[in-house]
């Protein structure tokens, strides 16, 4: 008698070995820590955003390369295009109206067509905000093609989501697809390729300069190039950029292969550039699966920065995230775990949310409660710093914000992911290149574990308050789920329900769940177990 008695005592006050009274205060803590982790994250997008709105030059209403003063007339043609999509996510999130969007997107195509120095409807570099004229770059006197085709798709984006009905929304589509129709990308055609920039000035090699060839961020201007509406590229062209050095690879680091791409991976905004509009998740071919290959290369950045630098540069969990920005002195456009200088771009970790949500959260709460004094300002983190030389960069530069701005967005959303499916000309130049949407296998295809802990971190998603994770069923049929902890307590997360074929979301609340609990979630499919996956909630 006494030890059942005994036994309901200890099953009363204690649960997964925590007494109730701890186990209490700290499911309230950490529900305390989400809510302001929430707000750090909302904090920091719209305060990003806001480079893009405040800060857009008065006349033109484009995108300053540098947050600099006496250099706001200094436009970047690609930091442009991502400000487009940057300030499409103000309008979504309701910092500012719709109807300003427009206004504001009116002003700039006009400034566009009417101001702006093209060559053969390509834009170069850099241009003067009020007068259009060229402002040379690096030895660049002409067009730019790789920073048009960033341009060129916030503006295909733009066409996509203002599909109003109104004088003004029609207005401005006309004004996108006349910009867009204009550029020539056949002029950078060339020995089965695409060529980076384009001078008249230049009587050898065509006028042409930089083959875009081998893994980079390139992709964007070939998937444009080859699904223009009126003068594409040939499909052959595509060849110097997958035949190119540091295309394929298929080598390990830190445990994980990367299909393609520099050694280790290189920058992170190689991950992040081509994919601000397209959805990797949507995307795999002969050579990869972009969306397990994106995460790769995140997570060999990340288990670069804390376990394999050199110790001196103060990286950690937390501290992590290489990718071009400016360093101390200048420029690191190759910043990566093999090109390191000791410097942590907040745009690095941030630009990979959708990736590695766990690592790029841990990222955000280090910057803003250990750095903020030396690294936070109006428009959210500025560009760079560095333990080792206690730096940190004075200004934000226009493209680490909107990478920032526009993939923390696609983690909250999938907002432009679902967007570029209204963008006809994507879906040509996919089927050109032979990209296709993934042969999945019934399980959890979109899930990688990380390779310490052989687990994948789940936190909640800022949106959902709740833990999320894809799941797909290769047919339809009655699928329920388990959680089980290394304990073996068991937690039904979803009841047997019938599903149809293809792919899921499995969303579940935190319960009782203490953060840092292991276990595996467990698929079963008509009662019978069929997939399982380790995790770890935090």
């Amino acid at each position: 008698m006494f030890l059942s008695y005994f036994t309901i005592l200890i099953t009363l006050f204690t649960s997964f070995g925590e007494p109730v009274t701890d186990k209490k205060k700290k499911l309230a803590d950490e529900e305390t820590r989400f809510e302001e982790d929430v707000r750090i994250f909302n904090e920091t997008h719209e305060a990003t955003f806001r480079y893009f709105w405040e800060w857009a030059h008065p006349v033109s209403g484009l995108t300053p390369r540098r947050s600099l003063k006496n250099k706001r007339y200094d436009i970047g043609i690609g930091a442009s295009g991502f400000g487009i999509q940057a300030i499409i996510v103000g309008a979504h999130r309701g910092w500012v109206t719709r109807e300003e969007v427009v206004d504001h997107l009116l002003k700039v195509t006009d400034f566009l067509e009417n101001k702006a120095v093209r060559y053969h409807g390509v834009f170069p570099h850099l241009i003067h905000g009020e007068t259009g004229q060229l402002i040379k770059f690096a030895g660049q006197d002409g067009a730019d093609i790789q920073e048009t085709s960033n341009m060129m798709m916030g503006l295909l984006v733009a066409r996509a989501y203002f599909d109003k009905n109104t004088p003004k929304e029609k207005q401005l589509r006309e004004n996108i697809t006349k910009l867009w129709e204009a550029v020539d990308y056949t002029v950078h055609e060339y020995q089965d390729g695409l060529w980076w920039n384009h001078s008249d000035n230049q009587e050898e090699n065509n006028g042409l300069k930089l083959l875009m060839k081998g893994y980079n961020e390139a992709m964007t201007s070939y998937v444009l190039a080859l699904g223009h509406p009126k003068h594409a590229i040939k499909k052959s062209s595509y060849q110097a950029y997958v035949n190119g050095k540091n295309f394929v690879n298929g080598r390990k680091y830190f445990g994980y292969t990367l299909d393609l791409g520099k050694p280790k991976g290189g920058p992170l905004y190689l991950a992040q550039t081509p994919f601000v509009t397209m959805d990797p998740r949507d995307m795999q071919d002969q050579y990869t699966f972009y969306w397990t290959r994106s995460i790769a290369h995140s997570l060999i950045n990340w288990t670069y920065c804390f376990k394999f630098a050199p110790e001196e540069y103060g990286y950690s969990q937390e501290d992590w995230g290489l990718t071009a920005s400016q360093i101390p002195g200048g420029y690191n456009n190759r910043a990566g775990p093999s090109k390191d200088k000791g410097v942590i771009a907040p745009s690095g970790a941030l630009g990979v949310f959708p990736y590695v949500p766990y690592q790029s959260m841990m990222a955000l709460r280090n910057f803003y409660e250990n750095h903020k004094e030396g690294l936070w300002d109006k428009y959210g983190f500025k560009d760079a710093y560095s333990i080792k030389d206690n730096w940190y960069s004075d200004r934000y530069l226009g493209l680490d914000q909107g990478r920032t701005v526009i993939m923390m967005e696609n983690y909250r959303s999938g907002l432009f992911w679902e967007l570029s499916k209204k963008i006809p000309e994507l879906q040509v130049a996919k089927e050109k290149m032979e990209i296709h949407s993934p042969d999945h296998k019934t399980g959890f295809p979109l899930a990688v574990k990380e390779n310490i802990s052989q687990r994948v971190q789940l936190i909640r998603h800022p949106e959902l308050k709740a833990y999320h994770l894809d799941y797909f069923l290769e047919n339809k049929g009655k699928v329920s789920f388990e959680f089980e902890t290394i304990n073996g307590v068991v937690t039904t997360l979803f009841p047997s329900k019938s599903k149809s074929k293809g792919m899921h979301q499995l969303v579940f609340n935190k319960g009782q769940f203490l953060s840092g609990t292991k276990g595996k979630i467990i698929m079963k499919i008509d009662g019978k177990p069929t997939n399982e996956l380790a995790v770890q909630l935090y």
